[in-house]
């Protein structure tokens, strides 16, 4: 048996940082956007998903010079973002203590994520990578966690996870005892050979993961270790909304077998909320998504992560039986 996680924006909110309708905010309020009409309209426009801003932006920067000015704008205004974000994460503990200011180190976050074989994400910003994978060089239990296909260039000493730009490279071998980290849509400190992000957002996530040698290969990987005999997937803060990546989780549930564990506000019913009709229109059953989701299913938490660590709860014992393989 193994048990891999997948995270998504619902983690890294735990330590304060914006989901969907949050990062739509905080473009509205950078500086740059507020000056350029042209992209404060057309995020406007698509409120309701920013991301569809940034496919429009994205189509716009191949067709002229002025939508490859306002893509720079809106590209400019997310590195701000991530960068707020990142030196956020950095102020703040990792751990949340109990009221009486005591820590239990068997419930702690970091706890919980040395017990995965593989830990995939979503996410761009460097959270684990400076609450995590820094302090795991030092720390003499758990597993040591390596990024493959990637290598770190210019390390500070005590940060070489999230103190480092990152950059391709060809091995992606996984030494024994060590954790692999996969972030299957980039990161905030990864450059290409021309020192350009690597870092995928808005649509045609795709077409851009195809034209990236690493993250091709991540998407391959993850698609590999959800179809071997046995895998647990506990999944946290993923909205269920990547294509790509809701089409390997039901090849996976349909073919291997695949059981998940889901944390998230909406639990059980977040397959029932993404139903494409209206109240007053007729549908099947069950849609496909929500077939699936069922069929792969093994339960839900809709506690906040950190305290469904700290505090005694039902939701904690099925976790807990459902990393034992129970």
């Amino acid at each position: 048996m193994a048990n891999i996680l997948l995270t998504g924006a619902g983690f890294s909110a735990n330590w304060g940082a914006p989901v969907a309708a949050g990062f739509f905010s905080a473009l509205l309020a950078d500086a740059e956007i507020q000056k350029n009409q042209r992209v404060h309209f057309l995020l406007w426009e698509n409120r309701k998903n920013f991301e569809d801003a940034l496919a429009q932006l994205q189509k716009n920067s191949i067709q002229g010079l002025q939508g490859y000015s306002d893509y720079l704008v809106i590209q400019g205004a997310m590195g701000r973002i991530f960068e707020r974000m990142n030196t956020m994460f950095r102020r703040q503990d990792f751990e949340l203590p109990n009221p009486d200011q005591t820590l239990d180190q068997k419930r702690t976050v970091g706890m919980l994520l040395s017990k995965f074989d593989a830990i995939f994400t979503l996410n761009q910003d460097l959270l684990l990578e400076i609450h995590y994978f820094d302090k795991r060089r030092f720390t003499p239990s758990g597993p040591i966690g390596v990024l493959p296909g990637m290598a770190a260039t210019g390390a500070a000493d005590q940060t070489p996870w999230s103190g480092s730009d990152w950059v391709p490279s060809t091995d992606f071998s996984i030494p024994n005892n060590h954790q692999p980290y996969f972030k299957l849509h980039g990161s905030t400190n990864w450059r290409d050979a021309s020192g350009s992000e690597i870092m995928i957002l808005g649509g045609g996530k795709d077409s851009a993961i195809h034209a990236s040698p690493v993250l091709r290969r991540y998407q391959e990987i993850f698609g590999e270790y959800l179809k071997r005999p046995g895998t647990r997937l506990t999944v946290i803060g993923y909205s269920f909304s990547d294509a790509h990546i809701d089409a390997l989780l039901k090849e996976a549930v349909e073919n291997a077998g695949l059981k998940m564990y889901v944390i998230d506000p909406q639990g059980a019913t977040l397959a029932f909320n993404k139903r494409p009709y209206g109240p007053n229109q007729i549908g099947p059953r069950f849609t496909e998504f929500e077939e699936w989701f069922q069929k792969g299913l093994y339960s839900t938490s809709t506690i906040p992560l950190r305290l469904l660590l700290r505090d005694e709860s039902l939701d904690r014992e099925w976790l807990d039986q459902f990393l034992g393989g129970k």
